[in-house]
């Protein structure tokens, strides 16, 4: 089911649900992303798991371990990213609800709040793009069902311009955390992605009248 409307934002405060995709460039201003969105968690009381790679996950834990208690720092779960997407020996984006009984004890989805922001990475695969596509449809589906905040982080140089529409598609915010407006190339692509998307929904729902 494609999502039924798009926006970009420039931070993440004040959203309490959504499917955000984050196609970062600066390393440092993802730092800074990521520890603000487990700072706004922690102000709601909730869990914030991190999918995240081994050099980053340090760097976290070095912006984070002064800042909070050990009562937060326990509500803060950083997983290995390889760990998490191939667990199953190739590229498989799981369900963060397989982990969570794991990393809390006494967990349920009904007692616990959880965010979750997932960096995704892989190999050398010929048919991730694929898998990826199909697994952000999915993960759609499941946040907007169980009304989650999950964000989706890719790095730039790895997102094509294929990828990058059908992440658009299958994701209903896009984070824009840089301080220059995109160049008006980058704009008008997007526009054009988004265009093609909101064509494809009017068509959909024109065929869903006709069924009733």
């Amino acid at each position: 089911m494609e999502k039924t409307h798009f926006k970009t934002v420039k931070h993440l405060k004040n959203l309490t649900e959504g499917h955000i995709l984050y196609i970062f460039e600066n390393l440092e201003k993802y730092i800074k992303n990521v520890v603000d969105f487990v700072m706004c968690g922690l102000e709601q009381n909730q869990y914030s798991l991190i999918i995240e790679n081994d050099r980053i996950n340090l760097m976290l834990k070095k912006h984070l371990a002064p800042m909070l208690s050990k009562d937060q720092l326990n509500k803060v779960m950083i997983i290995n990213n390889y760990d998490f997407y191939y667990v199953k020996g190739d590229f498989q984006c799981n369900s963060i609800f397989e982990y969570l009984p794991k990393l809390i004890e006494g967990y349920s989805e009904e007692g616990f709040s959880v965010l979750s922001w997932a960096h995704v990475e892989w190999g050398d695969e010929a048919e991730v793009h694929k898998k990826l596509s199909n697994s952000e449809k999915e993960a759609c589906i499941i946040v907007n069902d169980k009304k989650l905040l999950s964000v989706c982080a890719y790095d730039s140089d790895r997102v094509n311009e294929a990828l990058k529409g059908s992440l658009i598609n299958h994701h209903n915010f896009l984070l824009n955390d840089q301080e220059k407006s995109m160049s008006e190339a980058n704009q008008k692509r997007i526009q054009q992605l988004l265009d093609r998307r909101a064509i494809r929904e009017e068509y959909y729902k024109t065929l869903a009248k006709k069924w009733h």
